[in-house]
């Protein structure tokens, strides 16, 4: 079956497609695996030498090619995003950094979200931090956080510095609350001021409020888990599916990366930063083969001149850059004979012409 009917069939009911991808036993097996361990994750190296879950991670984020670079994979997770000068911000390959950002850890290789009760933090409650840690037990963060705040709040809190400046008591009410995270990160001033707005100290460290509080907390968390083990779930039957679409015509898959990830770029570097992404404007764009490997600002520029990226934003541009890209894509590959191409080539057994390539390639966008 030719790119563009193939294409067209799965565009049909996308969801019940992906979801017999779900069904595949194997496929299946992973995932349950992945549900029930992944939340045992404390370090980076907990997750690389765990194959199944180095693998199942590596094949969500499209990066299972690169599988045996660990070194490196383990130096773009622990050194994140936030620092320009981070692995992943240099490379050229966009997955990196997706890999970070969908699998965050902190810089000492612990995973985000672990609270730091090591004696550095000098900020914390030391009393209060030796009560929470039962000897010989493990307690869990959620929990020894929730009861560090319902213990420190009434005893010691009396203005909204002290609420921030201590950090196991900023992470329960951020999260509990719901607070911006333009807020949570913003400058000191700016969020003493958004706390006195928004809160009162004394009722906070009411017993009933103190209650909700650490309810509220624990039930975000719970759910941010949830949210966060679904999408992954699904980036991986997403990535399994593009795979088996490809085993058996490559132009689907990539019509199919690209008609997902389109509305998420926002300039011409992020696609010469995937390999898959440039392959599909370069076809569409009619951008030489000449091109790769030169000088990235001049590819660049080349793409923004043919076309602007913005356009992504809108649904039916993308729908006409991917309808363009797998007619071309069996054209240039020589699908000659193909039903959808026939439609074009004007008998079932001429070869696409200059004319008729020029007239396609010719097709506007925006209008």
């Amino acid at each position: 079956m030719d790119t563009h009917l193939r294409f067209s069939v799965l565009n049909r009911d996308l969801p019940a497609a992906k979801d017999r991808t779900a069904k595949d036993p194997i496929i299946a097996r992973e995932i349950q695996y992945y549900e029930e361990n992944f939340k045992n994750v404390e370090t980076v190296d907990d997750l690389l030498n765990d194959y199944r879950l180095y693998n199942f991670m590596m094949k969500t984020m499209g990066l299972e090619d690169m599988a045996y670079a660990k070194g490196m994979v383990r130096k773009v997770l622990v050194e994140g995003t936030s620092d320009e000068k981070a692995l992943a911000n240099t490379l050229s390959d966009g997955r990196f950094k997706e890999l970070a950002e969908v699998f965050p850890f902190n810089k000492d290789g612990t995973i985000e979200g672990t609270f730091d009760w090591s004696i550095k933090n000098e900020a914390l409650d030391r009393r209060i931090v030796r009560y929470t840690n039962v000897p010989g037990e493990k307690v869990e963060d959620i929990d020894r956080l929730a009861d560090y705040y319902q213990q420190k709040m009434p005893r010691d809190v009396i203005f909204t510095v002290q609420l921030l400046a201590d950090p196991a008591l900023y992470r329960v009410i951020t999260t509990a609350y719901d607070v911006p995270d333009e807020i949570i990160r913003g400058p000191k001033d700016e969020r003493v001021e958004w706390f006195e707005e928004n809160f009162d100290i004394d009722e906070l460290k009411k017993p009933a409020e103190l209650k909700d509080a650490v309810e509220k907390y624990k039930d975000k968390v719970e759910a941010q888990r949830v949210e966060n083990t679904k999408n992954i779930v699904e980036k991986y039957i997403q990535s399994n599916f593009e795979e088996d679409e490809g085993e058996k015509n490559e132009g689907v898959r990539l019509a199919l990366n690209f008609q997902r990830t389109a509305a998420d770029i926002s300039d011409a570097y992020e696609i010469l930063g995937s390999p898959a992404l440039y392959q599909v404007v370069r076809t569409v764009l009619g951008m030489p083969e000449s091109m790769v490997g030169t000088d990235i600002d001049n590819q660049a520029a080349a793409i923004n001149e043919k076309f602007d990226i913005e356009k992504f934003q809108d649904p039916r541009e993308v729908d006409k850059f991917v309808k363009k890209f797998v007619v071309l894509y069996d054209a240039l590959t020589g699908a000659g004979a193909v039903p959808t191409v026939q439609l074009f080539a004007g008998n079932s057994n001429a070869r696409i012409s200059e004319g008729i390539l020029t007239a396609v390639n010719a097709l506007k966008f925006g209008g």
